[in-house]
């Protein structure tokens, strides 16, 4: 089975010149330009989302929520 490619993953191609890690410090994602800019884009939010969704997230229609299949109170 071919698995096809979401056309939202084009924003990613609009990306511009930024920094993933800092010269000099140890790595850490929360302080990626890159990841930040990525996670800003609405066709790769959506993405993320519908990725989990009815998976590792599920609806509860009563409250209106979604929650963590694994969210302990």
């Amino acid at each position: 089975m071919v698995h096809v490619r979401s056309e939202k993953w084009n924003a990613a191609k609009k990306m511009p010149p930024l920094r993933h890690s800092v010269p000099g410090q140890k790595f850490d994602i929360l302080k990626s330009e890159a990841a930040q800019w990525l996670t800003r884009q609405p066709d790769i939010m959506q993405i993320v989302f519908e990725s989990v969704k009815n998976r590792e997230i599920t609806y509860d229609p009563e409250m209106g929520t979604w929650q963590g299949v694994d969210y302990d109170d």
